[in-house]
């Protein structure tokens, strides 16, 4: 049947067809507007920004401040125990004098062929890897049995090379830093703690490729490189530290402390050098086994490790320069394990150092330090430049310390 058509509909169902069809265009236009917001947001949160990297610290985290300024922070009762006893105040004393303020540089670097996230795991590449760090531990107080000290990060970063050709650090001598420029460079763009990709062009004159035996330009094609800051640098603590208990409380002086950085200082050896020569009257050839854990501040502060094991350390000779006296030490055997200090308890790597120490005698402080290691790095959850670094054989390792006292009561 036909249906007619009452006059002035068609008009209203062209009104109505325009109206349908402009609320569908807005429709539309809304949804388009909804999903491109939604994307702009995933990308705001997942597109590492100014091509920083990820700044999570392994499994644990452990990046919330746990003390505030000014707030003293005992020690807790999962930290792992301290070094054995000194048990000779006069050591003490001497080694850590009040009123003196010490500096110290440590460096570490580790060169190996490696499977890095930054090539692919699937090819083989080299790394070259250096960690600095400077401080400076002024001894308030003494007494040969207890000792509170205000110690203050200066310099804390290290740099990550990965190359498809084989790359070295220029060699130092303990004291030297090489990364002053890159450190410069990252304070203006990344927070501490955090990671950045950096061009392999600011490397030049203190890394150098090799490929068959010649030196070989780095660049963008073949070389990347990583550098971070320590969350540590620029920060100063105060230390208490007892014989036979370790480091008992820390407090934090106009900054805050993380959990990962407040179990790194509760590892301190503090005495370090007490550890390491127990005895002044021992003679040349006399040998002696020392704590691993006295190696702690041997160690670049990113690793946030505590050493164990036992290395063997024998007095090689003593003598005479510039007018002061010192004896040299040798560790000559050995190894020591690096755990990752958190609550997993994550192994970091294992080493065999070897090599000279150089003890002041006339100052009572050891004064350099060279050391040479192989071993394993095992699982680099702690540092970011080496989280997702798989070794392919055991790497070179080498660290140095320099110590100097610069002021006197």
């Amino acid at each position: 049947m036909k249906t007619e058509r009452i006059p002035g509909q068609r008009r209203y169902d062209q009104r109505r067809g325009s109206r349908k069809g402009a609320a569908d265009a807005v429709t539309k236009a809304l949804l388009g507007a909804i999903l491109i917001v939604l994307l702009v947001i995933l990308v705001v949160v997942l597109w590492p920004h100014g091509e920083k990297q990820n700044t999570q610290r392994g499994p644990s985290g452990g990046n919330t401040p746990i003390a505030k300024p000014g707030e003293k922070v005992p020690r807790p009762s999962e930290a792992p125990a301290p070094p054995l006893t000194v048990g000779s105040p006069d050591r003490i004393r001497d080694v850590l004098q009040e009123g003196k303020t010490y500096e110290v540089i440590t460096t570490a670097e580790i060169t190996a062929p490696a499977r890095d996230k930054q090539w692919g795991f699937q090819r083989t590449i080299h790394v070259a890897y250096r960690a600095e760090m400077r401080m400076r531990r002024t001894i308030e107080k003494n007494d040969g049995h207890r000792v509170v000290e205000l110690r203050h990060i200066l310099e804390a970063a290290a740099v990550k090379v990965a190359s498809q050709v084989e790359v070295r650090f220029v060699p130092t001598e303990p004291g030297s830093l090489l990364l002053g420029a890159l450190v410069a460079l990252l304070d203006a763009t990344v927070t501490g703690g955090g990671a950045s990709q950096l061009a392999p062009a600011v490397i030049q004159g203190i890394c150098v490729g090799y490929q068959a035996g010649t030196e070989y330009l780095l660049d963008q094609a073949n070389t990347k490189v990583t550098a971070a800051v320590d969350s540590l640098k620029g920060k100063k603590v105060r230390i208490t530290f007892v014989d036979g208990q370790g480091v008992v409380e820390l407090e934090p002086v106009d900054c805050e402390l993380t959990e990962e950085e407040r179990d790194l200082l509760m590892a301190s050896a503090v005495v370090t050098d007490a550890y390491l020569l127990p005895d002044m009257k021992s003679q040349p050839g006399d040998v002696w086994d020392v704590d691993g854990r006295a190696f702690s501040d041997f160690l670049p502060p990113s690793w946030r490790g505590t050493p164990r094991g036992k290395v063997s350390i024998r007095r090689e000779k003593d003598f005479q320069e510039n007018g002061e006296r010192y004896a040299l030490l040798r560790c000559y055997s050995g190894s020591i394990t690096v755990d990752a200090t958190d609550s997993s308890r994550t192994r970091l790597a294992s080493l065999t150092p070897r090599g000279e120490l150089k003890y002041n005698i006339t100052k009572g402080h050891i004064e350099s330090a060279k050391l040479q290691a192989t071993g394993t790095m095992e699982e680099a959850s702690r540092d970011h430049l080496l989280f997702e670094t798989r070794f392919e054989t055991s790497p070179e390792v080498r660290l140095t310390y320099h110590c100097t006292i610069i002021n006197t009561p």
